[in-house]
């Protein structure tokens, strides 16, 4: 039976995957002279995914706490998880935001430069976060061993 302190590095990958892809596809509608609200096959995409990243995150920060209660059950010192513990739960609650906001923009069909420019900025802002969440979560694993089980040798 899978460890479920396993499952969250499973889940991470979602929002680390959709947010750039989301990204992606609102480019191409800035790149066909759309706005990221419209209701056209890229903007439409682009909203969809963030929605979908901010709802990996969330389960993904779930079970990252539990993952944590392992990690300081197994002696691994609270002090070396706090920083990936804080972005993550950070990310979630960005990426959330985030997402609720484009949906209602996309509700609304905003088409004003100054808000899409505005949510490009975020959404690389939360880009960055999520980003650097991850390479702090990596340094647990690779660095510290972090709920890793090594195989008997």
């Amino acid at each position: 039976m899978i460890d479920i302190a396993h499952i969250h590095p499973m889940l991470v990958h979602f929002p680390l995957a959709l947010l750039p892809v989301a990204i992606c596809a609102q480019l191409i509608a800035a790149f066909k002279g759309q706005g990221l609200f419209e209701h056209s096959c890229p903007s439409t995409t682009g909203v969809a995914l963030i929605v979908l990243a901010a709802a990996g995150a969330i389960v993904a920060a779930v079970f990252g706490d539990i993952a944590l209660d392992q990690a300081i059950a197994a002696g691994v010192p609270a002090d070396s998880l706090e920083t990936h513990e804080t972005l993550g739960q950070l990310s979630a609650v960005l990426l959330s935001a985030l997402a609720l906001s484009e949906l209602w923009l996309y509700r609304k069909a905003s088409h004003n430069v100054n808000v899409n420019r505005s949510i490009w900025i975020l959404e690389l802002a939360v880009l960055a976060i999520l980003l650097s969440t991850a390479w702090f979560g990596g340094q647990l694993v690779y660095d510290l061993g972090v709920n890793v089980t090594l195989p008997a040798s």
